[in-house]
């Protein structure tokens, strides 16, 4: 074993990725909506890029540009900051001067030339800010003034209130126990910040249960309950009827009623089958989380980055959808500076480095719609029948075998899937969803996941609801048409599509 140190000669093989196969990959990667920040951002950073107002694509405004740039880069490359600084200062004193004379004259009268340069207002134009939807009530707005309607109430008692319904979760259930609100408060009375209305007097146990049957006798009923039996049980008492039953079945067979145990709750609660189910229709119609009403999530938006549609001839064209992509261009005013630039290597060191990067940009966007248009293309052709005729002829497809013919590597097909949507005639899903594994049949052909999963949905919709299919069962059913799949795998897609248990399915 050699110690000594010396120089020595080795040649070895490595993968070097350039600033433009990063660009490209991480392109490649956004959907439409990503696509369309990271321009806007690269838009407020690169000075020589700009908007096209032309009807021609990105990547052709891209060539034109990259052209251009090249007849002139033979003796010229960037750009003077001195010179630019001098040219915004002269854009930003016109910008004031014409901001002081719309300040000076009547910039709101009907005879503004800003007015009239724009649309024709008229509050028809304004409608849409009238049918906006306004601020979303939440569950404490919504319980603080019904408490405040009520007259016979105490600024104290209001206090005690406002304290406990500023103490439910999401769902109107209580964070916090009775005692633990109480002695909360009773520690901060003391404090200069302690809300005037509750006084120095102790807060007793009996103020905060009073409290708490207010806050319980507001709507939504079952709010401010302890857990689900206390919230369940709260909207029984509140029904006219006689809920005895129901409210038995809650404290003690809740669990058993989950389970569709209806035998064993007729056995311990000494009523009929009929009973039980009738009991369980009360229960069913109630409300277990009494604040949903006021839980407002807004629905992400989704713009598909594929439009799938058919033509005429009932063969389905495939168009990478770019409506709310800017197009890009490089400036004609920094092409000409760069010519300009013959003498100053400042001038020409920096535009060459902006121009580049916008060609590189422009580059990344044309190659990334190109790819994701070639795949979308080729999974199109494969999954035609599931495009005509629905889920149950979705067939198995590998991201490999779309790469071998398309020409490309595995990743870049995992990549250009990424995160995207597409859009075809009744649906708008995931283009990922389309990449399924399967199985085998009998026959050699093969079954997607989907496709058995769909078959096992139709075995349960109609199944004998007195003697539902269990596990085992649908194994042999889809066994009679060709479908060879264990029963730990018939379990699995049951469970995730959400369907009971044969037990559970069972009516009585």
């Amino acid at each position: 074993m050699r110690l000594d140190a010396g120089l020595f000669q080795q040649q070895t093989q490595k993968q070097i990725l350039s600033p433009q196969m990063i660009q490209s990959m991480e392109i490649l990667v956004l959907n439409q909506q990503q696509l369309e920040e990271r321009i806007s951002e690269e838009l407020e950073e690169n000075v020589t890029l700009e908007r096209s107002a032309s009807e021609g694509s990105s990547d052709e405004a891209g060539r034109s540009s990259g052209e251009e740039v090249a007849t002139g880069d033979e003796a010229a490359d960037a750009f003077d900051p001195e010179t630019a600084g001098q040219q915004e200062l002269v854009d930003l004193t016109e910008r004031y001067e014409q901001l002081q004379e719309l300040q000076q004259g009547d910039f709101w009268s009907e005879s503004s030339p800003v007015r009239k340069g724009g649309s024709n207002e008229t509050e028809d134009e304004f409608e849409w800010i009238q049918q906006t939807e306004g601020r979303a009530e939440t569950l404490p707005e919504h319980l603080i003034l019904q408490l405040r309607l009520r007259s016979s109430l105490t600024p104290r008692q209001v206090a005690l209130s406002e304290e406990i319904i500023y103490n439910l979760d999401e769902r109107g259930w209580l964070i916090h126990s009775e005692q633990e609100i109480r002695v909360a408060l009773q520690a901060g009375c003391s404090r200069q910040d302690s809300d005037p209305r509750l006084g120095q007097e102790p807060i007793t146990e009996q103020e905060m249960s009073a409290a708490l049957l207010e806050v319980q006798a507001l709507d939504p009923s079952g709010v401010a309950a302890s857990d689900l039996i206390d919230c369940l049980c709260l909207q029984l008492r509140r029904d006219p009827g006689d809920n005895e039953l129901e409210e038995r079945i809650v404290r003690e067979h809740l669990d058993d009623l989950a389970r569709n145990r209806l035998p064993h709750i007729s056995r311990a609660t000494g009523s009929s089958i009929e009973e039980v189910k009738q009991a369980m229709e009360v229960i069913r119609s109630l409300e277990p989380i009494p604040g949903r009403a006021f839980q407002h999530e807004l629905n992400p938006r989704i713009v598909p980055d594929v439009l799938i549609q058919p033509d005429e001839n009932g063969k389905f064209e495939v168009e990478v959808n770019s409506s709310s992509v800017p197009r890009l261009k490089i400036s004609p005013h920094y092409r000409d500076m760069l010519k300009a630039a013959r003498k100053d290597p400042e001038l020409r060191k920096y535009l060459k480095k902006r121009i580049e990067n916008a060609e590189w940009l422009i580059g990344a966007v044309h190659q990334r719609n190109s790819t994701l248009h070639r795949v979308a293309e080729e999974v199109v052709v494969r999954q035609e029948r599931f495009f005509r005729d629905g889920d149950r002829h979705l067939q198995p497809l590998r991201m490999q075998d779309v790469a071998d013919a398309v020409g490309v590597n595995v990743s870049t097909v995992s990549r250009a899937i990424s995160g995207k949507w597409f859009q075809a005639p009744g649906m708008i899903r995931e283009l990922r969803s389309l990449f399924t594994g399967g199985t085998v049949k009998d026959d050699g052909s093969q079954e997607s996941r989907s496709g058995v999963i769909a078959r096992i949905q139709e075995l349960v919709k109609n199944e004998d609801p007195a003697k539902p299919l269990s596990d085992a069962q649908i194994v042999v059913k889809l066994g009679e048409v060709g479908v060879r799949i264990s029963r730990r795998t018939v379990t699995k897609y049951r469970e995730s599509e959400g369907i009971p248990s044969s037990r559970e399915r069972r009516q009585y």
